[in-house]
């Protein structure tokens, strides 16, 4: 028999130490060397786990060859859960022959640009938006739009480096920000340029902006395969009034979709959507914005939604994302959970709200709260939490999942119980949470 694994790509430490746990001998990771250098986590054996520089293609795809040959193993499938690492599994699919989204598809993905405008021209709902070299092409949209817009990086992840701008102002103000922090990152690959259309971009110098679209948010998981669509999840969101714009304070897991939309039109959406990006054959995360009962897309990527969302996927319905991701890897057939399996759960953020070093963290009072079924903090005494636009990650500790009490108000909820954790820095106290 061959020994047949997954090849997991640029995967973080956190995630490869859980898929390793549950589903050992399923997987071979190719780790950045960076990551693995400021893992916390143990490390996998030699023979589990690949640790290389991913900057270059063609030499990771060697490597990856010759780890292959040494411990006797054949390829079944690829499997990725990080955006800048989404090009290279790409890569490597082609060279091993197997099923992931091209590199043309991942790169309309990534690109928050082209994505709205390949839908935009397909007739689907999403925000407007334009590409920005310099201020002046910021300012030039708000005038056109009339309202506020949204200026992020072209590429990234999460709420890193996004502005609310609501006048011209704020738009040029933004505008410095954005170019001076991209221009020095640390995260090469994240913001590394690309090709699209035979054109060269880089994210680091072109920027994008968006119409600022109000309504209730909402992401969601779904696997499209040719013209048929499966919606894996949907959360509700829940943003963060006092962190930076785009911070999330929680995902709310209903065993349905929003009551606004039509199951069978939603569903019709997702699958157009994806197939104009070129994604005939993926697992697919979408975050979208309910507006005059359409859903207006904000981004969509070749990947399942991250945070606490697997666990509290995992909690909520007892489906583990991360399995089904490996699962469809190979082409098997995904076990999902029935309507009645569901229960109506939240995952909040514990985010620190002051920078400095944290001498003393507590979660006994929140983990004592009744609601709470699951509290993970990720950092302890010594962690320096340095707050955005600096950074964006290490004011994350960790997340609650609760049973909301049916209150009817989550967002109150939320705070209530986040505020049980207590945190200590060296220059000040601080009764930590909201989120990002």
């Amino acid at each position: 028999m061959p020994n047949r694994r997954v090849l997991v790509v640029g995967t973080t430490s956190d995630y490869i130490d859980i898929i390793n746990r549950r589903f050992q001998q399923r997987a071979v990771f190719i780790t950045d060397v960076n990551e693995r250098a400021k893992a916390a986590e143990p490390r996998p054996g030699p023979d589990v786990e690949l640790v290389c520089d991913l900057s270059g293609p063609e030499q990771v795809a060697a490597a990856v060859r010759r780890h292959l040959n040494r411990w006797q193993m054949e390829p079944s499938g690829i499997a990725c859960f990080d955006c800048e690492s989404m090009s290279l599994a790409a890569f490597l699919a082609r060279e091993f022959g197997l099923s992931y989204p091209s590199a043309e598809a991942v790169a309309a993905c990534r690109s928050k640009y082209v994505s709205k405008q390949v839908w935009r021209q397909a007739g689907l709902p999403c925000p407007d938006v334009e590409l920005v070299r310099n201020a002046s092409d910021a300012v030039n949209f708000l005038r056109r739009i009339k309202g506020p817009g949204v200026l992020k990086p072209l590429s990234g992840s999460g709420s890193e480096l996004v502005f609310l701008c609501s006048n011209e102002d704020e738009c040029v103000n933004a505008f410095g920000k954005l170019k001076s922090k991209l221009a020095k990152h640390v995260n090469r690959r994240m913001y590394a340029p690309y090709l699209f259309d035979g054109k060269k971009i880089d994210p680091r110098k072109v920027f994008v902006i968006d119409e600022f679209v109000r309504g209730s948010e909402y992401s969601c998981d779904f696997v499209v395969e040719g013209d048929n669509v499966e919606i894996l999840r949907i959360a509700g969101q829940i943003p963060d009034q006092e962190q930076s714009f785009g911070t999330t304070l929680a995902y709310v897991m209903p065993p349905e979709h929003p009551p606004e939309l039509d199951d069978e039109s939603f569903r019709g959406q997702l699958c157009k959507a994806s197939r104009v990006l070129g994604l005939d054959r993926s697992i697919c995360m979408l975050d979208f914005v309910i507006r005059d009962n359409q859903a207006l897309m904000i981004e969509m990527t070749p990947r399942p939604g991250g945070d606490c969302l697997p666990p509290l996927l995992l909690k909520s319905c007892g489906m583990d994302i991360l399995g089904c991701t490996l699962d469809f890897a190979e082409m098997r057939p995904l076990d999902l959970p029935k309507p009645s399996k569901w229960r109506s759960l939240v995952g909040v953020r514990l985010f620190a709200t002051h920078s400095g070093e944290i001498s003393f963290i507590d979660s006994s009072a929140l983990r004592k709260d009744h609601r709470v079924i699951e509290c993970c903090l990720k950092r302890s005494s010594g962690h320096r939490v340095v707050l955005p636009p600096e950074d964006y990650d290490s004011r994350l500790l960790g997340h609650v999942i609760f049973k909301p009490s049916g209150s009817g108000d989550i967002e109150k909820e939320c705070v209530e119980i986040t505020s049980r954790l207590k945190v200590e820095m060296k220059t000040q106290v601080c009764a930590t949470v909201n989120s990002s």
